[in-house]
């Protein structure tokens, strides 16, 4: 008996490290396919649900990446950062909010979320799914250390090696989905990471830097 739960344990952990391989695999192609690109202008449907608390919300939105600098484009908001400041504009109230960039902070960068698997993050192989014709790696992420989400999930592209949809759960039961339409890259006619305040008479700034 002691012998099959060792020969059981053996196979169980070869089973695992196969997986945790073939994440890795998908992974680094998704990160190589990533960074080859001068810039990335995505669409997407954001989806926010909460069973616990009755929520189930979504909105389409906009991403605009190169490098460090992105802008940002949903429901009633405008985010521009271009690594060093960020701009918050609210157009209902003619307002925009000035903050410096903090490099360590994961929800001020939205491109982070295409390399967050690269530190921090454990990884599993899900498996196959298909999709609208499309064939996806699923691959479930874990943070290390404590943090507000619990798992990460993105679903890539196995022949582009691009993400197709993203998924984060946090400890209150809250579920936020990033689900991308179109996949754009090495544009030439994405406008500056910038927010130019004379395009905006009489706007309210508040400036947090």
């Amino acid at each position: 008996m002691h012998k099959l739960f060792t020969a059981l344990l053996v196979a169980l952990s070869i089973s695992l490290f196969a997986q945790d391989q073939v994440a890795k695999d998908v992974l680094d192609k998704l990160s190589k396919t990533t960074k080859s690109y001068k810039n990335i202008i995505i669409d997407f449907d954001f989806i926010l649900e909460n069973k616990s608390q009755n929520i189930n919300d979504k909105k389409t939105g906009r991403l605009e990446m190169q490098e460090d600098k992105f802008r940002l484009v949903i429901a009633d908001q405008t985010i521009i950062n271009d690594g060093k400041s960020q701009w918050v504009y609210l157009p209902a109230m003619n307002e925009v909010q000035i903050m410096e960039h903090n490099p360590e902070d994961d929800m001020m960068s939205p491109n982070k979320l295409f390399t967050i698997y690269e530190e921090d993050y454990k990884y599993t192989y899900v498996g196959p799914e298909s999709e609208n014709g499309k064939r996806l790696q699923i691959i479930d992420l874990f943070p290390k250390e404590s943090s507000p989400f619990i798992k990460i999930t993105l679903a890539v592209d196995a022949a582009q090696h691009e993400l197709n949809k993203i998924t984060i759960l946090d400890k209150n039961g809250g579920a936020y989905t990033y689900k991308i339409t179109t996949f754009t890259t090495n544009s030439n006619d994405l406008a500056p990471f910038t927010f130019n305040l004379s395009d905006y008479p009489n706007i309210e700034v508040i400036d947090l830097r």
